[in-house]
């Protein structure tokens, strides 16, 4: 009884803590509208790209190890140029503090797709 009372206790606490740092900072370095890539996981090393991207396939400047989408359109990153490759999706606001891989390229379902 102990236990599950200390287990119960334990998940409380949980619920009452702020937001990780990397959900705060990817909000936070990427401006609203944009997608963003860093060279480095958790939004470290050179900001490889901050852009509008147009609706389509998109190529980033150089391969990004973490990523933040704070467009209004669900983006696909992957793992080639071209829009080739493996790949997940981030909706609006979502990031990835550590890709998989690098991402080279990104595509944009915009309104008309």
């Amino acid at each position: 009884m102990k236990l599950r009372a200390l287990a119960l206790s334990g998940v409380a606490l949980l619920a009452v803590l702020p937001l990780t740092a990397g959900t705060a900072e990817a909000a936070a370095k990427c401006p609203n509208g944009n997608v963003c890539g860093w060279t480095q996981p958790n939004f470290a090393g050179h900001e490889s790209d901050v852009f509008q991207p147009t609706s389509g396939c998109n190529g980033f400047d150089s391969d990004a190890r973490s990523v933040s989408n704070q467009q209004w359109h669900r983006v696909t990153v992957y793992s080639d140029t071209g829009c080739y490759g493996e790949h997940f999706d981030l909706t609006q606001g979502q990031y990835s503090a550590k890709t998989p891989w690098p991402v080279k390229s990104i595509a944009v379902w915009g309104p008309d797709q």
